[in-house]
């Protein structure tokens, strides 16, 4: 190879040339104002990038933890309904293996999860590093992002009135598709619970509800007859849910529009759907309210005994179910828990409560933060009209007697100048012959006739045995003229229709009085409108949840708009049939194991 001196220096002097040239530029750009502004311009623009940077890297972790506690929050709801704390992991592992997040979950800790018959806690944690971007200028290489859930499934005390519809529409299919879905919701609640945990109440109602005697009993009454419990409660009494045991109520008057025969109300000419239909309260023990129950056995015995009868007051068996969850009845329920002693044939004596003892502030003063008061309105039908009687046929002095007497055997005619008898059957007409008497032998119990007294004449009319008398002879009946004469007193008109309908008193008497005054003063279908949205307002601005069942009410859209009305929100309420009705109530029994989610 030939080498060129000449040309090597030449080159080499160009490249000294150039480096003078480029230091000679870099001086000059460095001494210059314009060459700073330069440098701090791009120092400010890295700065933005690494600021630019963290935004986007805490964006991408934000997002991360996000998409965790969305998914830990799913995965603990689901878990937290599980049966047992193998199967609750079990259902959290698969939600975030379903979600592609499986290697992000924690493992388990003590006390993550604890589930119980009647509660159920559920905790799991997650975690995820993310690589950064744009962080790393700033010398941040990775971001954590992790979260924690906690779901709690509880179904605190529960105070569960369940106010059934009972009236004549019900017999038949109806009633006989109610009792197993009413039973099923009855299992349903206490299988979820503790024992005593979860109380419930049975309130059949038709024209009315029927406490029982106990609950009557521990109540204040004005009472004015001995035949039935139910109670006749104003307008006012259905703006709160109190029925308060120190206030004094009116008791209902018990009678039937259309009984036929004297002491039965329940006998009429119109067939045996009938005969108890117009009551104006039930004394049957399958109408009677079951009061604060915790056993299966005793709330599908009182299930499988309802029977139908009468016609519909909605606002009655909401006003006596609100009653049942208002802890003014605390004095009704510590009566009841009272023990029972009953003597038995081996010479044992049984001792029971009719309300679980051991059961405390019961019913819990309303909006505790532990107790759920639920009522469970069932109904088949529109509010009707119920019956009253006006002044005028209440208090005393009725139209109908009662004679005492103990029955006689004639013995013998006296007179009475000399002593002289005359024995014989025979002589007896003679008994009322001046200057004689007649002596008689008892011969049995006291026995006792019932006079009917009508108005136009005063006539007497033996409802008992037949016959009448005039009221002077009645008026006149004593020991001296009636053998075997004990007493005669006038009942009050409470007492009289508890023994007889207004239509028997103008079978016999011939007057329509009562009857106009029975049916001529009805609390009607818009005032129990009125007294159904009163109470159903009530009770539910005491927190108590009101769920609703239209029970084949499809042809009556006023009707069961007037139950749905009544429902916490129309979420609450469910249209039925006799094929569908067990959904409804299993779906209110869903709804009230109350679930939400803690943290």
């Amino acid at each position: 190879m030939l080498w060129n001196s000449k040309t090597s220096d030449r080159g080499a002097r160009s490249k000294l040339r150039d480096t003078t040239r480029a230091g000679e530029y870099a001086e000059r750009f460095f001494n210059e104002e314009d060459g700073t502004v330069t440098v701090l311009a791009f120092s400010i623009f890295v700065m933005f990038l690494i600021m630019g940077g963290i935004g986007i890297d805490t964006m991408r972790q934000e997002m991360a933890r996000a998409s965790l506690q969305a998914t830990l929050d799913r995965a603990v709801l689901a878990g937290a309904t599980a049966v047992n704390n193998t199967t609750a992991r079990a259902v959290i592992e698969d939600y975030f293996s379903k979600s592609g997040q499986a290697n992000y979950l924690a493992a388990e800790q003590e006390g993550d999860i604890d589930i119980r018959l009647n509660s159920s806690k559920v905790t799991a944690r997650a975690s995820q590093t993310l690589d950064t971007y744009l962080m790393r200028l700033a010398g941040v290489d990775t971001l954590t992002s992790g979260g924690n859930s906690t779901a709690e499934v509880t179904i605190p005390k529960l105070e569960i009135s369940m106010a059934l519809d009972v009236s004549g529409s019900m017999m038949g299919e109806r009633i006989d598709a109610l009792k197993p879905a009413a039973k099923n919701f009855v299992d349903s609640i206490l299988d979820s619970t503790e024992p005593n945990d979860a109380v419930i109440s049975v309130v059949p109602f038709s024209w009315g509800v029927t406490p029982s005697k106990e609950i009557y009993e521990a109540l204040t009454v004005n009472e004015n007859h001995l035949y039935s419990s139910c109670l006749e409660l104003s307008d006012a009494d259905f703006e709160s849910t109190t029925i308060d045991p120190n206030t004094a109520y009116d008791q209902l008057i018990y009678t039937s529009r259309e009984g036929t025969t004297f002491g039965d109300l329940t006998t009429t000419p119109l067939g045996s759907f009938l005969d108890t239909y117009y009551q104006s309260c039930y004394t049957q023990d399958y109408f009677k309210i079951l009061p604060y129950a915790t056993t299966k056995t005793a709330l599908h015995d009182k299930i499988d005994s309802l029977e139908a009868g009468g016609s519909t007051s909605n606002d009655e068996g909401v006003k006596w179910a609100a009653a049942l969850l208002d802890s003014a009845f605390q004095p009704v329920v510590q009566s009841l828990q009272q023990p029972i002693q009953v003597p038995q044939d081996d010479g044992t004596i049984l001792t029971y409560s009719l309300v679980e003892p051991t059961l405390t502030n019961m019913p819990a003063v309303f909006n505790e933060s532990d107790t759920l008061k639920v009522i469970v309105l069932m109904g088949d039908g529109a509010n009707d009209n119920s019956y009253r009687f006006s002044n005028t046929y209440r208090g005393p002095n009725s139209d109908l007697f009662k004679l005492t007497y103990q029955q006689m055997q004639f013995n013998y005619l006296q007179r009475n100048y000399d002593g002289r008898r005359w024995y014989g059957s025979q002589y007896q007409q003679y008994c009322g012959y001046s200057g004689y008497t007649c002596i008689y032998t008892p011969t049995g119990e006291e026995q006792v006739s019932y006079y009917l007294r009508r108005p136009s004449d005063s006539r007497m009319f033996n409802v008992t045995d037949g016959g009448s008398v005039s009221w002077s002879t009645f008026n006149n009946y004593s020991a001296s003229t009636l053998p075997g004469f004990i007493s005669s007193e006038r009942l009050s008109w409470e007492t009289a229709w508890g023994l007889m309908s207004p239509r028997f008193y103008y079978n016999v008497t011939g007057s329509a009085g009562p009857w106009n005054s029975y049916l001529g003063n009805p609390i009607d279908r818009s005032k129990k409108n009125e007294r159904l949205d009163d109470i159903c307002d009530a009770a539910k601005s005491e927190g108590i949840v009101i769920y609703t069942i239209a029970f084949e009410m499809g042809s009556q859209p006023t009707g069961a708009d007037e139950i749905k009305k009544c429902a916490t929100s129309p979420n609450h309420h469910y249209n039925a049939t006799t094929v569908n009705i067990a959904s409804a109530f299993s779906a209110i029994a869903a709804n009230v194991k109350q679930l939400r989610l803690t943290q």
